[in-house]
């Protein structure tokens, strides 16, 4: 007994100083380090809409066409979530956003020498998807791993390096493309890229005192009491890995029910493979959650009317009369405003008296309407106003879905939750802008677009309040189930 009590201190002592060593210490260099990463990549794939004017005028295939373009690189990236949350589960975050950066760097070099747009889906549009995505989860999950109370500040301010990406980069393309061309301005964008290879060399798992790693020995070194579970079931019988004895420990009355019902599996002793690494990220079972296929629903929708603003904002301005540079500048805006959207945003979701989902939904609206309202005016000054209100909002996109999925399903699930998320918005991302591409060949004017995607983004705030009503429902029928 005296020996057992010595190991539960020592475990204890052990989850202290892992807990201290978040949230703050190395976590704010790769904070800094997913910040510039974002600076980089999201700088160069929101302003593709300055480079689309470049391809319209080059291959001359109609706009719904050559958006395909700028649809498959986001969409390719989101799309691609469970398969690079499955390698960067396996191989590391460090490995996974160096790898991504040289795979997305390799399909803007391929790009310059494009002889028509189907070239550029497969170069522009498919590699450099994917070696984006690589980075965009890596720079997530890692900021993710380093910070438990601050999580949301700091994935707010990492992703914040988009709207700064998108502000700096907008008036520089245009820039690149008028002294260069198109071709080499990709091809200095590609040099940018590859500077990404540096961030994630800071990369990092979280470490605990004695300098041990967590993500090989987490559940050796995490504090495991057993006397918590020692009385409930027998552990030696229930034949269970030390993973899923960690996960009732940190969620006693969850975990011991589910460990009595599932006593008798057996652990797969190929968990460390790479294809059990591909299985835990595609669980599709997570959409008999009614409250997470909810936000799937709302997340789709908004996937669809998101790039469209980044796209076409730039088109429209010049069609009504607005020189280059300005019309660039417009992304600039945007990108400045969803900078400070995303910080705020990430620091008022963690008042404990903010309600996160109606955060979102009410944000969700705003943009909406933003889009809706679009349309009513050609001069600058409103579209400037228009970009300022866009961006401000539609950084809570970014900032608070993984926030929401710890709130809706626990941190548990999150990896498996994130991935099978991204990739519905990543075809929700890839239909959008080809979809209003069609919509305004068929009709000749930018006004039905910005209607449509600002109908669907109102639409996927409003639905969210179905989540709230369903929880209400399932409290309502546990009381009843309680009292009977």
């Amino acid at each position: 007994m005296e020996k057992q009590k010595e190991e539960s201190s020592v475990t204890r002592t052990n989850t202290i100083t892992q807990e201290n060593s978040k949230d703050g210490g190395w976590g704010w260099v790769i904070v800094a380090s997913a910040f510039m990463a974002h600076v980089l990549a999201d700088g160069v794939l929101f302003t593709l809409g300055v480079l689309y004017i470049e391809f319209l005028d080059e291959f001359e295939k109609g706009k719904g066409k050559t958006a395909w373009i700028t649809s498959l690189i986001p969409g390719t990236m989101l799309t691609v979530g469970p398969i690079t949350g499955a390698l960067t589960n396996r191989f590391g975050c460090r490995s996974m956003c160096i790898l991504g950066a040289l795979v997305a760097a390799a399909g803007f070099v391929i790009s310059c020498f494009a002889t028509s747009i189907y070239y550029l889906y497969c170069s522009l549009g498919i590699l450099t998807g994917l070696g984006f995505g690589g980075i965009f989860l890596s720079t997530l999950v890692c900021v993710g791993q380093h910070f438990e109370k601050r999580r949301s500040f700091a994935l707010g301010i990492s992703v914040s390096g988009s709207g700064v990406g998108t502000f700096v980069f907008a008036p520089v393309v245009r820039i690149l493309i008028d002294e260069y061309g198109w071709r080499g301005a990709i091809l200095m964008e590609a040099g940018f890229i590859m500077n990404i290879v540096l961030c994630g060399a800071f990369f990092r798992p979280v470490q605990n005192k004695s300098g041990k790693t967590t993500d090989k020995s987490v559940i050796k070194n995490e504090a495991i009491d057993l006397s918590i579970v020692e009385d409930e079931i027998d552990i030696k019988e229930a034949s269970m890995t030390s993973k899923q004895i960690f996960s009732i420990v940190k969620n006693k009355d969850e975990g011991l029910q589910a460990l009595k019902t599932k006593s008798t599996t057996s652990p797969d002793p190929s968990t460390n493979s790479v294809s059990s690494c591909f299985s835990k990220h595609f669980d599709f079972g997570l959409l008999t959650n009614p409250a997470f296929t909810i936000f799937v629903v709302s997340n789709y929708f908004t996937a669809l009317g998101f790039n469209t603003p980044y796209v076409y904002l730039p088109d429209r301005a010049e069609e009504k009369g607005m020189n280059q540079f300005d019309s660039a500048f417009l992304l600039s805006i945007i990108g400045i405003s969803n900078t400070f959207g995303r910080i705020i945003f990430g620091w008022i979701a963690d008042r404990k008296c903010v309600n996160r989902l109606l955060l979102y939904g009410i944000s969700l609206v705003i943009c909406g309407t933003a889009n809706v309202l679009n349309p009513l005016n050609d001069s600058k000054v409103y579209l400037m106003m228009y970009s300022s209100v866009y961006g401000m909002f539609i950084g809570v996109f970014v900032s608070l879905n993984t926030v929401i999925l710890v709130d809706l399903l626990g941190s548990e699930r999150l990896d498996k939750a994130l991935g099978l998320l991204m990739m519905f918005q990543g075809i929700g991302t890839i239909l959008g802008p080809p979809i209003c591409g069609w919509l305004y060949d068929g009709t000749g004017s930018y006004s039905i677009p910005f209607y449509f995607v600002g109908g669907l983004v109102i639409f996927s705030g409003v639905v969210l309040c179905f989540i709230p009503l369903y929880r209400r429902s399932q409290t309502k029928n546990s009381y009843r189930i309680s009292g009977e």
